[in-house]
């Protein structure tokens, strides 16, 4: 067999660097100790060292240019950020990331196996811990990331069961060192505790700061999943009476007295220095590395499934105790709570005693495991019991695995056979049929339906309409949103509209400008994607005559400027260039611009308006190409607009609005349409949302010149194709997931244990209950 390289992901310069060196120790201990015990001719690895600089981009660019040189198994990206960047290079090539790293527990990927804890085991005890010794009122701070916002948004459901209550968050940059006014803050809100979710230099600079103030950690302390010995000993010689009092939980503290942690830790100190101390980071590490090292020599293979498959349900002794594998890529192990001593170690206050299971999602398996079939057979079969359409699972080889009584009517076929070429070609006359992928490596989902038109049904509003300035709806969803908007139009704060393109994000920005105290102003748009972004700084802010080759004689006064005492909307901010992210969150918080090639700063009263087709919450996390301030800071008010396709009840209105419009513009043409273009109309997916609807009501406008009414042969091709079964379909599967979260809510004592039935979090339950 051919070495097997293995890529090291860790940031060894970056505001983590000090974390993730020891995890590089770690790993570089582990690798050394595994050649040294296993000396197998036949089996030879080697690896390849990347600094990804606490970066994103850098995780992602190193992890891509690994995995096309043909590297298979990573080890490392300590952040949630991280992490996420190089998801898609995992399944593009089909690598196995092992994630040693604590993390929000808010994933479980099918190329990842996740050594770390996840809040379950962590933060449930932690909180359980605090509110029995020391109260109930929680502060939370963190640095402004995936990780500490994902992990508070649990404490708080966590919380609220146990009778406590979060008074206050707080989020700072990452890197950020100047903690006094965020303790003073604390100090006004009087908590029982303070949960720290800081990372990198910002943990060592908070407990610094907590120490000079004279705080008391046995009135006030500090409760910490992430400060371990390893952030105690970076903070300098006197880091251990800044950190004593305060707690941590882990599996792991260097203080366990098992002769496992014993040996861990001398050969730690042998391989590198007496001073050597050893977080549960480093040992992670170590024991991530161990296992997969394990699989790969009984394996001689790098194959992701292999491994995940050998590892399933495997026990091993490790420095933290015994840890088992379960079948969603996570560890079973027991959880310790530790108080930091003088000596910069733990004392151990708590332990679990036993294995505390991993669940994240709130769930226990994943579909892209060993035990596959039971996680898409119980929804596939309820999926088959509903439908009149046939329903066919296929593996691999096309061995039916799945099919319900229609499909193996129309089939001839049952469980087991395999399915040939011939009998979906011989039904292909009469059936249409409908693959879908379920989670490619494995099966194929097929719809078989008859090709017969449906009846049409025209959807009619059950309700009553909704009005907000010029905007109108009869849709539940699109209520909500409204009414938030006209909450948002009495006040200056920031506004940000999510939708996908078409779906009258600007009409509603401007709604909402002409419902608004400054509707007398300017109203004044700037589309952030249309426009080169080595002009955007000058269309934003203006220039001063000579400012650059090109500038007008003069200067001129940007939009910023422009849209004084009034509105500004900017569309598509998330092609907003990162380095001007940095100016327009200064002038959101300062309300001062300055023009290009001046130095004088001119105040401007402007209520913005940002809207985007993007996930910005994506974009921060995988890319790193939009800022979390300015995203937290444009988010006061957040708008979702439904695309259009979750508004069937609203196409009616929609049309009669252009038709009118059409008409005063053109002077003459139809004035209504009739109900067998009004069903085909509702009946289409419209990918382009309103903007398509727009454009085929104004061709249609046009073709029936004359004529009284639209019919349906003037509405484009595409809408008279038989699109009703995806209508169907889609009205199926909504009626399906309403009866599914009926039946666990009846059958369950809480909504808690209804979600855990159902595979979501409660939060995703409560969503889809008010929905």
């Amino acid at each position: 067999m051919d070495p097997i390289r293995i890529g090291l992901l860790f940031s060894l310069t970056g505001t983590t660097s000090f974390t993730e060196i020891g995890q590089y120790r770690a790993a570089l201990y582990a690798l050394e100790q595994f050649q040294n015990n296993h000396r197998d001719p036949s089996f030879t690895f080697s690896y390849d060292l990347r600094d990804i600089c606490s970066d994103p981009g850098e995780s992602h660019r190193h992890a891509l240019d690994l995995a096309r040189s043909g590297v298979k198994v990573f080890v490392g990206c300590y952040t949630s950020a991280c992490r996420k960047a190089v998801l898609p290079i995992l399944e593009q090539y089909d690598c196995i990331l092992v994630y040693p790293a604590l993390y929000e527990g808010q994933e479980i990927h099918p190329n990842v196996f996740y050594i770390g804890e996840v809040p379950n085991q962590q933060v449930v005890s932690l909180l359980q811990f605090m509110v029995e010794h020391f109260g109930r009122r929680v502060y939370l701070i963190g640095n402004d990331y995936i990780y500490p916002r994902y992990t508070n948004q649990q404490i708080r459901e966590i919380l609220s069961e146990l009778n406590g209550v979060v008074i206050d968050e707080q989020y700072v940059p990452l890197g950020h060192t100047q903690f006094i006014p965020c303790l003073k803050n604390i100090q006004l809100a009087s908590p029982s505790v303070i949960f720290s979710t800081l990372v990198g230099e910002s943990v060592l600079h908070f407990y610094q700061a907590y120490y000079e103030l004279g705080l008391n950690p046995k009135k006030l302390p500090i409760f910490s999943p992430i400060t371990t010995e390893l952030e105690i000993q970076s903070m300098g010689s006197m880091g251990y009476k800044y950190a004593a009092g305060h707690y941590s939980c882990s599996s792991y503290f260097q203080s366990l007295d098992l002769p496992e942690n014993l040996q861990f830790v001398q050969g730690m100190k042998k391989r590198y220095d007496q001073d050597t101390v050893i977080s549960s980071l480093m040992a992670n590490t170590y024991s991530g590395i161990q296992m997969i090292l394990d699989a790969l020599i009984h394996l001689q293979s790098t194959d992701r499934k292999k491994i995940l498959n050998y590892l399933y349900k495997k026990t091993f002794s490790s420095p933290s105790g015994k840890i088992t594998i379960e079948s969603n890529h996570h560890l079973s192990r027991e959880v310790r709570i530790g108080q930091a001593n003088l000596d910069g170690q733990f004392n151990i206050v708590w332990s679990s005693k036993q294995p505390i299971p991993a669940k994240p999602l709130m769930t226990s398996t994943i579909v892209d495991s060993v035990n596959e079939e039971p996680n898409w057979k119980c929804l596939v079969e309820a999926v088959g019991e509903e439908t009149a359409d046939g329903v066919v699972v296929l593996g691999k080889d096309r061995t039916i695995l799945y099919a319900n009584p229609t499909a193996q009517s129309i089939l001839q076929s049952k469980h087991g056979d395999v399915l040939k070429e011939d009998p979906l070609q011989k039904i292909s006359s009469t059936h249409h049929l409908i693959e879908k992928d379920i989670y490619k490596y494995e099966f194929l989902l097929l719809f078989i339906k008859k090709t017969e038109r449906l009846p049409l049904l025209e959807i009619k509003p059950d309700q009553e309409e909704y009005r907000f300035g010029r905007v109108v709806t009869y849709n539940p969803t699109f209520k909500k949103e409204l009414r938030a908007s006209k909450i948002a139009s009495q006040s200056d704060a920031s506004v940000l509209i999510l939708g996908e393109t078409g779906s009258g994000k600007e009409v509603l920005a401007r709604t909402i400008h002409e419902q608004s105290p400054r509707c007398s102003g300017p109203f004044v748009v700037l589309n952030a994607g249309a426009i080169q972004k080595e002009l955007i700084a000058s269309e934003l802010f203006g220039y001063v005559e000579g400012a650059f080759t090109g500038a007008r004689k003069g200067g001129s006064p940007g939009k910023f400027e422009v849209a004084n005492g009034g509105t500004f909307f900017l569309d598509e901010i998330g092609e907003m260039p990162l380095e001007l992210q940095v100016s327009l969150l200064r002038v959101l918080e300062e309300r001062k611009i300055v023009r290009i090639g001046d130095h004088k700063e001119r105040p401007i009263n402007v209520r913005v308006i940002a809207a985007t087709n993007r996930n910005l919450k994506e974009e921060i996390a995988y890319e790193g190409s939009f800022r979390s301030d300015l995203f937290y800071r444009l988010n006061v008010f957040t708008i979702h607009l439904p695309p259009l396709c979750q508004r069937i009840e609203d196409i009616e209105t929609l049309t009669m609005q252009f038709l009118k419009q059409f008409q005063q513009h053109y002077c003459k043409g139809p004035s209504n349409l009739c109900n067998s273009s009004l069903q085909m109309l509702q009946s289409y997916n419209w990918p382009g949302n309103i903007r398509e609807l727009r454009n085929a009501i104004e061709r249609a406008f046009l073709l029936a010149n004359d004529e009284p009414k639209i019919l349906p042969h003037h509405l484009p091709a595409e809408l008279q194709k038989d699109d009703n079964a995806n209508l169907s379909s889609s009205v199926n599967l909504k009626n399906m997931e309403k009866q599914l979260i009926e039946q666990a809510l009846r059958e369950s004592t809480s909504v808690t244990e209804a979600a855990k039935k159902l595979g979501i979090t409660r939060s995703t339950l409560y969503r889809k209950i008010n929905h």
